[in-house]
Protein backbone atom coordinates (compact mmCIF):
# COMPACT_ATOMS: atom_id res chain seq x y z
CA UNK A 1 0.00 0.00 0.00
CA UNK A 2 2.29 2.51 1.34
CA UNK A 3 4.69 1.52 -2.66
CA UNK A 4 1.69 2.31 -4.10
CA UNK A 5 0.85 5.46 -2.87
CA UNK A 6 4.82 6.72 -3.13
CA UNK A 7 4.55 5.52 -6.75
CA UNK A 8 1.23 7.78 -7.17
CA UNK A 9 2.52 10.79 -5.76
CA UNK A 10 5.50 10.71 -7.85
CA UNK A 11 3.08 10.62 -10.80
CA UNK A 12 0.49 13.44 -9.50
CA UNK A 13 3.97 15.40 -8.95
CA UNK A 14 5.72 14.80 -12.03
CA UNK A 15 1.62 16.63 -13.05
CA UNK A 16 2.58 20.22 -11.79
CA UNK A 17 0.61 19.37 -8.40
CA UNK A 18 0.85 18.28 -4.65
CA UNK A 19 -1.39 16.13 -3.21
CA UNK A 20 -1.99 15.02 0.36
CA UNK A 21 -4.49 11.89 -0.94
CA UNK A 22 -3.05 10.68 -4.48
CA UNK A 23 -5.19 7.54 -4.11
CA UNK A 24 -7.96 9.28 -3.63
CA UNK A 25 -7.86 11.31 -6.42
CA UNK A 26 -6.97 8.40 -9.17
CA UNK A 27 -9.86 6.63 -7.63
CA UNK A 28 -12.08 9.54 -8.72
CA UNK A 29 -10.90 10.26 -11.89
CA UNK A 30 -11.31 6.96 -12.57
CA UNK A 31 -15.48 7.10 -11.36
CA UNK A 32 -15.61 9.43 -13.24
CA UNK A 33 -14.29 7.81 -16.64
CA UNK A 34 -16.73 5.21 -15.66
CA UNK A 35 -19.24 7.18 -15.53
CA UNK A 36 -19.64 9.09 -18.63
CA UNK A 37 -18.76 5.83 -20.46
CA UNK A 38 -21.72 3.96 -18.65
CA UNK A 39 -24.20 7.06 -19.01
CA UNK A 40 -23.47 7.53 -22.42
CA UNK A 41 -24.06 3.76 -23.30
CA UNK A 42 -27.69 3.72 -21.45
CA UNK A 43 -28.40 7.06 -23.41
CA UNK A 44 -27.29 5.20 -26.74
CA UNK A 45 -29.60 2.61 -25.96
CA UNK A 46 -32.58 3.94 -24.17
CA UNK A 47 -32.35 7.92 -24.76
CA UNK A 48 -36.18 8.17 -23.89
CA UNK A 49 -35.45 6.91 -20.01
CA UNK A 50 -31.72 7.99 -19.55
CA UNK A 51 -31.67 11.18 -21.03
CA UNK A 52 -33.54 13.99 -18.70
CA UNK A 53 -32.99 16.70 -17.44
CA UNK A 54 -33.09 15.45 -14.18
CA UNK A 55 -30.55 12.35 -14.36
CA UNK A 56 -28.21 14.68 -16.45
CA UNK A 57 -27.92 17.10 -13.82
CA UNK A 58 -27.54 14.35 -11.13
CA UNK A 59 -25.24 13.24 -13.24
CA UNK A 60 -22.88 16.16 -13.60
CA UNK A 61 -23.24 17.28 -9.82
CA UNK A 62 -21.96 13.61 -9.31
CA UNK A 63 -19.01 14.60 -11.67
CA UNK A 64 -18.49 17.98 -10.20
CA UNK A 65 -18.30 16.14 -7.10
CA UNK A 66 -15.55 13.82 -7.92
CA UNK A 67 -13.30 16.11 -10.02
CA UNK A 68 -13.51 18.38 -7.31
CA UNK A 69 -12.87 15.27 -4.43
CA UNK A 70 -9.48 15.27 -6.07
CA UNK A 71 -8.09 18.28 -4.65
CA UNK A 72 -11.36 18.60 -1.60
CA UNK A 73 -12.50 15.59 -1.17
CA UNK A 74 -13.86 16.70 2.62
CA UNK A 75 -16.15 18.62 0.84
CA UNK A 76 -16.94 17.41 -2.73
CA UNK A 77 -17.39 14.01 -1.79
CA UNK A 78 -20.36 14.72 -0.25
CA UNK A 79 -21.84 16.17 -3.27
CA UNK A 80 -20.98 12.91 -5.18
CA UNK A 81 -22.77 10.55 -2.52
CA UNK A 82 -25.68 12.55 -2.26
CA UNK A 83 -25.87 13.01 -6.38
CA UNK A 84 -25.57 9.17 -6.36
CA UNK A 85 -28.14 8.17 -4.20
CA UNK A 86 -30.83 10.04 -6.17
CA UNK A 87 -29.74 9.20 -9.26
CA UNK A 88 -29.80 5.02 -7.49
CA UNK A 89 -33.26 5.76 -6.39
CA UNK A 90 -34.12 7.53 -10.09
CA UNK A 91 -32.45 4.97 -12.54
CA UNK A 92 -30.76 2.73 -10.84
CA UNK A 93 -26.80 2.05 -12.64
CA UNK A 94 -23.81 0.64 -11.43
CA UNK A 95 -21.02 3.39 -11.52
CA UNK A 96 -22.69 5.27 -8.78
CA UNK A 97 -23.56 2.16 -6.47
CA UNK A 98 -19.76 2.21 -6.77
CA UNK A 99 -19.43 5.98 -6.06
CA UNK A 100 -21.65 6.10 -3.34
CA UNK A 101 -20.31 3.17 -1.86
CA UNK A 102 -16.21 4.64 -2.52
CA UNK A 103 -17.27 7.81 -1.44
CA UNK A 104 -18.28 6.24 2.13
CA UNK A 105 -15.55 4.48 2.49
CA UNK A 106 -13.44 7.71 1.30
CA UNK A 107 -15.33 9.86 4.02
CA UNK A 108 -14.93 7.27 6.63
CA UNK A 109 -11.10 7.15 6.27
CA UNK A 110 -11.23 11.01 6.47
CA UNK A 111 -13.43 11.70 9.36
CA UNK A 112 -15.27 9.27 11.66
CA UNK A 113 -18.29 10.94 12.44
CA UNK A 114 -18.32 11.73 8.41
CA UNK A 115 -18.14 7.52 7.41
CA UNK A 116 -21.04 7.46 9.96
CA UNK A 117 -22.73 9.96 8.45
CA UNK A 118 -22.74 8.49 5.08
CA UNK A 119 -23.41 5.47 5.80
CA UNK A 120 -26.63 6.35 7.93
CA UNK A 121 -27.79 7.91 4.81
CA UNK A 122 -27.24 4.91 2.54
CA UNK A 123 -28.98 2.79 4.87
CA UNK A 124 -32.21 5.43 5.34
CA UNK A 125 -32.12 5.98 1.17
CA UNK A 126 -32.00 2.23 0.82
CA UNK A 127 -35.63 1.50 2.16
CA UNK A 128 -37.05 3.84 0.10
CA UNK A 129 -40.00 1.87 -1.84
CA UNK A 130 -40.41 -0.62 0.66
CA UNK A 131 -43.54 -1.12 2.56
CA UNK A 132 -43.04 -1.27 6.26
CA UNK A 133 -45.85 -4.08 6.72
CA UNK A 134 -44.86 -6.12 3.47
CA UNK A 135 -42.26 -7.48 6.13
CA UNK A 136 -39.60 -6.80 3.54
CA UNK A 137 -38.47 -3.87 5.20
CA UNK A 138 -36.44 -5.58 7.84
CA UNK A 139 -34.70 -7.93 5.37
CA UNK A 140 -33.93 -5.43 3.05
CA UNK A 141 -32.62 -2.82 6.10
CA UNK A 142 -30.04 -6.20 7.33
CA UNK A 143 -29.02 -6.97 3.83
CA UNK A 144 -27.93 -3.28 3.19
CA UNK A 145 -26.81 -2.76 6.89
CA UNK A 146 -23.85 -5.73 5.61
CA UNK A 147 -23.70 -4.48 2.37
CA UNK A 148 -22.92 -0.92 3.19
CA UNK A 149 -21.11 -1.39 6.49
CA UNK A 150 -18.30 -2.87 4.71
CA UNK A 151 -16.81 0.52 3.07
CA UNK A 152 -17.37 2.35 6.50
CA UNK A 153 -15.47 -0.78 8.36
CA UNK A 154 -12.72 -0.54 5.85
CA UNK A 155 -12.75 3.50 5.74
CA UNK A 156 -12.39 3.29 9.60
CA UNK A 157 -9.51 0.69 9.62
CA UNK A 158 -7.50 2.71 7.45
CA UNK A 159 -7.87 6.27 9.03
CA UNK A 160 -6.67 4.19 12.28
CA UNK A 161 -4.31 2.67 10.48
CA UNK A 162 -3.08 6.74 9.35
CA UNK A 163 -3.36 7.61 12.84
CA UNK A 164 -1.31 5.01 13.70
CA UNK A 165 1.61 5.84 11.18
CA UNK A 166 1.19 9.50 12.07
CA UNK A 167 1.61 9.23 15.60
CA UNK A 168 4.62 6.91 14.87
CA UNK A 169 5.85 9.57 12.46
CA UNK A 170 5.75 12.33 15.44
CA UNK A 171 7.10 9.79 18.32
CA UNK A 172 10.11 9.10 15.87
CA UNK A 173 10.52 12.86 14.84
CA UNK A 174 10.73 13.90 18.85
CA UNK A 175 12.67 10.91 19.30
CA UNK A 176 15.27 12.30 16.75
CA UNK A 177 15.22 15.94 18.28
CA UNK A 178 16.14 14.61 21.98
CA UNK A 179 19.24 12.88 20.25
CA UNK A 180 20.09 15.75 18.26
CA UNK A 181 19.76 17.98 21.76
CA UNK A 182 21.71 15.47 23.77
CA UNK A 183 24.93 14.76 21.41
CA UNK A 184 24.75 18.77 20.57
CA UNK A 185 25.12 19.16 24.26
CA UNK A 186 27.72 15.92 24.95
CA UNK A 187 30.11 16.97 22.25
CA UNK A 188 29.73 20.45 20.89
CA UNK A 189 28.54 22.16 23.75
CA UNK A 190 30.94 20.62 26.20
CA UNK A 191 33.69 21.15 24.01
CA UNK A 192 33.30 24.59 23.58
CA UNK A 193 33.13 24.64 27.36
CA UNK A 194 36.34 22.97 28.05
CA UNK A 195 37.70 25.42 25.40
CA UNK A 196 36.89 28.12 27.33
CA UNK A 197 37.59 26.98 30.54
CA UNK A 198 41.16 26.49 29.19
CA UNK A 199 41.26 29.90 27.80
CA UNK A 200 40.40 31.33 31.06
CA UNK A 201 43.32 29.05 33.01
CA UNK A 202 45.82 30.06 30.77
CA UNK A 203 44.56 33.62 31.50
CA UNK A 204 44.89 33.35 34.86
CA UNK A 205 48.12 31.43 34.93
CA UNK A 206 49.43 34.32 32.89
CA UNK A 207 51.88 33.32 29.82
CA UNK A 208 54.22 30.31 30.16
CA UNK A 209 57.97 30.77 31.08
CA UNK A 210 59.59 28.70 28.04
CA UNK A 211 58.92 28.99 23.94
CA UNK A 212 58.09 25.18 24.09
CA UNK A 213 55.48 25.72 26.73
CA UNK A 214 53.74 28.39 24.78
CA UNK A 215 53.77 26.53 21.68
CA UNK A 216 52.35 23.16 23.49
CA UNK A 217 49.24 25.19 25.01
CA UNK A 218 48.79 26.37 21.73
CA UNK A 219 48.16 22.99 20.53
CA UNK A 220 45.91 21.68 22.89
CA UNK A 221 43.75 24.36 22.16
CA UNK A 222 43.92 24.05 18.82
CA UNK A 223 43.14 20.33 19.49
CA UNK A 224 40.01 21.30 21.47
CA UNK A 225 39.14 23.15 18.65
CA UNK A 226 39.82 20.43 16.50
CA UNK A 227 37.87 18.34 18.51
CA UNK A 228 34.14 20.62 18.24
CA UNK A 229 34.86 21.41 14.94
CA UNK A 230 34.67 17.24 13.92
CA UNK A 231 31.81 17.08 16.20
CA UNK A 232 29.88 19.44 14.40
CA UNK A 233 30.62 18.49 11.22
CA UNK A 234 29.35 14.62 13.30
CA UNK A 235 25.82 16.63 13.93
CA UNK A 236 25.70 17.72 10.36
CA UNK A 237 26.08 14.12 9.05
CA UNK A 238 23.72 12.79 11.38
CA UNK A 239 21.01 15.53 10.77
CA UNK A 240 21.57 14.92 7.13
CA UNK A 241 21.11 11.30 7.61
CA UNK A 242 17.97 11.95 9.03
CA UNK A 243 16.16 14.39 6.51
CA UNK A 244 17.09 11.10 3.78
CA UNK A 245 15.73 8.33 6.16
CA UNK A 246 12.33 10.74 7.11
CA UNK A 247 9.81 8.42 4.60
CA UNK A 248 10.58 5.50 5.84
CA UNK A 249 8.41 4.11 8.24
CA UNK A 250 10.72 2.54 10.31
CA UNK A 251 12.30 3.97 13.46
CA UNK A 252 16.26 4.40 13.69
CA UNK A 253 18.09 2.07 14.92
CA UNK A 254 21.34 1.00 16.84
CA UNK A 255 23.61 1.03 13.89
CA UNK A 256 24.61 -2.28 14.51
CA UNK A 257 24.38 -4.78 11.58
CA UNK A 258 22.97 -8.37 11.98
CA UNK A 259 25.28 -9.77 9.11
CA UNK A 260 28.89 -9.22 11.20
CA UNK A 261 29.71 -12.07 13.09
CA UNK A 262 29.70 -11.17 17.12
CA UNK A 263 32.69 -11.73 18.77
CA UNK A 264 33.14 -13.60 21.95
CA UNK A 265 31.82 -12.29 25.14
CA UNK A 266 35.45 -12.19 26.51
CA UNK A 267 36.75 -10.34 23.73
CA UNK A 268 33.69 -7.85 23.30
CA UNK A 269 33.89 -7.01 26.88
CA UNK A 270 37.49 -6.37 26.70
CA UNK A 271 36.98 -3.87 24.00
CA UNK A 272 34.32 -2.09 25.78
CA UNK A 273 36.89 -2.16 28.88
CA UNK A 274 39.75 -0.57 26.78
CA UNK A 275 36.97 2.02 25.43
CA UNK A 276 36.13 3.32 28.69
CA UNK A 277 39.45 3.38 30.13
CA UNK A 278 40.68 5.74 27.04
CA UNK A 279 37.44 7.64 28.25
CA UNK A 280 38.81 7.53 31.11
CA UNK A 281 41.93 8.53 30.32
CA UNK A 282 41.46 11.65 28.04
CA UNK A 283 38.89 13.16 29.99
CA UNK A 284 41.57 12.73 33.21
CA UNK A 285 43.75 14.66 30.79
CA UNK A 286 41.62 17.41 30.03
CA UNK A 287 40.83 17.46 33.55
CA UNK A 288 44.70 18.10 34.77
CA UNK A 289 45.01 20.87 31.77
CA UNK A 290 42.76 23.05 33.86
CA UNK A 291 44.66 22.09 37.61
CA UNK A 292 42.37 19.13 38.64
CA UNK A 293 43.66 16.37 40.62
CA UNK A 294 41.34 13.61 40.96
CA UNK A 295 40.94 9.53 41.42
CA UNK A 296 38.99 7.92 38.17
CA UNK A 297 38.61 4.21 39.23
CA UNK A 298 37.39 1.52 36.30
CA UNK A 299 35.72 -1.69 37.55
CA UNK A 300 36.54 -5.06 36.35
CA UNK A 301 33.85 -5.52 33.00
CA UNK A 302 33.57 -9.05 33.06
CA UNK A 303 30.55 -9.40 30.89
CA UNK A 304 29.56 -7.24 27.15
CA UNK A 305 27.58 -4.55 27.67
CA UNK A 306 24.47 -3.80 25.76
CA UNK A 307 25.31 -1.09 23.14
CA UNK A 308 22.22 1.18 24.20
CA UNK A 309 24.13 0.45 28.17
CA UNK A 310 27.61 1.32 26.15
CA UNK A 311 25.74 4.57 24.98
CA UNK A 312 24.46 6.12 27.67
CA UNK A 313 27.60 4.81 29.98
CA UNK A 314 29.79 6.52 27.28
CA UNK A 315 27.44 9.69 27.50
CA UNK A 316 26.67 9.56 30.85
CA UNK A 317 30.73 9.91 31.78
CA UNK A 318 31.16 12.39 28.84
CA UNK A 319 28.82 14.85 30.85
CA UNK A 320 30.05 14.17 34.16
CA UNK A 321 33.60 14.65 33.78
CA UNK A 322 32.53 17.86 31.74
CA UNK A 323 30.19 19.37 34.78
CA UNK A 324 33.32 18.58 37.13
CA UNK A 325 35.24 21.06 34.19
CA UNK A 326 32.63 23.38 34.43
CA UNK A 327 30.99 23.18 38.08
CA UNK A 328 33.90 21.64 40.62
CA UNK A 329 36.47 23.48 42.34
CA UNK A 330 40.34 22.62 40.85
CA UNK A 331 41.66 23.47 44.07
CA UNK A 332 39.90 20.27 45.35
CA UNK A 333 39.52 16.53 45.33
CA UNK A 334 37.43 14.81 43.43
CA UNK A 335 36.56 11.26 42.36
CA UNK A 336 34.94 9.04 39.71
CA UNK A 337 34.37 5.58 40.20
CA UNK A 338 32.67 2.53 38.24
CA UNK A 339 31.52 -0.91 39.02
CA UNK A 340 30.36 -3.90 37.30
CA UNK A 341 28.08 -6.78 38.17
CA UNK A 342 25.68 -8.95 36.43
CA UNK A 343 22.66 -7.04 37.05
CA UNK A 344 23.60 -3.24 36.96
CA UNK A 345 26.22 -1.02 36.36
CA UNK A 346 27.09 1.64 39.29
CA UNK A 347 29.18 5.41 38.85
CA UNK A 348 29.75 7.70 41.85
CA UNK A 349 30.78 11.04 41.26
CA UNK A 350 31.95 13.16 43.80
CA UNK A 351 33.00 16.73 43.97
CA UNK A 352 33.42 20.29 45.28
CA UNK A 353 31.58 22.97 43.85
CA UNK A 354 33.41 26.01 42.99
CA UNK A 355 32.67 28.97 45.40
CA UNK A 356 32.52 31.06 41.81
CA UNK A 357 30.76 28.87 38.90
CA UNK A 358 30.46 30.60 35.97
CA UNK A 359 27.70 28.51 34.92
CA UNK A 360 29.26 27.28 31.79
CA UNK A 361 26.10 25.82 29.57
CA UNK A 362 22.11 25.34 30.32
CA UNK A 363 22.23 22.40 33.32
CA UNK A 364 20.07 20.19 31.10
CA UNK A 365 22.59 17.70 30.74
CA UNK A 366 21.96 15.56 34.12
CA UNK A 367 18.26 16.07 33.51
CA UNK A 368 18.16 14.36 30.07
CA UNK A 369 20.27 11.41 31.39
CA UNK A 370 18.05 11.17 34.57
CA UNK A 371 15.13 10.76 32.67
CA UNK A 372 16.71 8.34 30.36
CA UNK A 373 18.07 6.22 33.28
CA UNK A 374 14.94 6.49 35.47
CA UNK A 375 12.71 5.08 32.08
CA UNK A 376 14.79 2.35 31.97
CA UNK A 377 14.09 1.77 35.65
CA UNK A 378 17.87 2.82 36.50
CA UNK A 379 18.29 5.51 39.82
CA UNK A 380 19.67 8.53 39.54
CA UNK A 381 20.62 10.55 43.12
CA UNK A 382 22.18 13.63 43.86
CA UNK A 383 23.33 15.38 46.71
CA UNK A 384 24.50 18.69 47.99
CA UNK A 385 25.91 19.04 51.28
CA UNK A 386 27.23 23.14 51.64
CA UNK A 387 29.59 22.67 48.67
CA UNK A 388 30.14 19.17 48.38
CA UNK A 389 28.43 17.26 45.47
CA UNK A 390 27.37 13.45 45.26
CA UNK A 391 26.22 11.58 42.55
CA UNK A 392 25.01 7.73 42.39
CA UNK A 393 23.69 5.85 39.61
CA UNK A 394 22.58 2.74 38.71
CA UNK A 395 22.17 1.64 35.19
CA UNK A 396 20.15 -1.94 34.54
CA UNK A 397 22.46 -4.38 32.40
CA UNK A 398 19.37 -5.39 31.09
CA UNK A 399 16.82 -2.14 30.62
Amino acid sequence: MRQIRSAVNRLIGRAGYGHDHPVIAVTCVLLAAALIAEYMARATADASSTVSVQHLALVLVMLVGLIGGMFRPRWFLWAALVAGEMLMLAMPMITPLAVIITCTGFLAYLDTWSGAIATGMLLISTTFGVEPSSGRLLVATLQNLAFYCFPLVTGLLLHMMRQRDHDSYLLRRQQEREDTARDLHDTISNDLAYLILRIDHAETNGMPNSEPEYRQQLRELRDAADRTMTHTHEVIESLEEHVEQQPQSQPSEPRITSTLPLAPDADRAAVQQAELQSLIDDEETKLESLGFTGDNLLGELRRPLSFDVMRLLTGLLTELYANIAKHADPAEWYAVSIGFNAEETRISVSDTIAEHDGKLGLGSGLDRYRTIIETTNGSFAIRTEQRHWQLDVCIPSRP
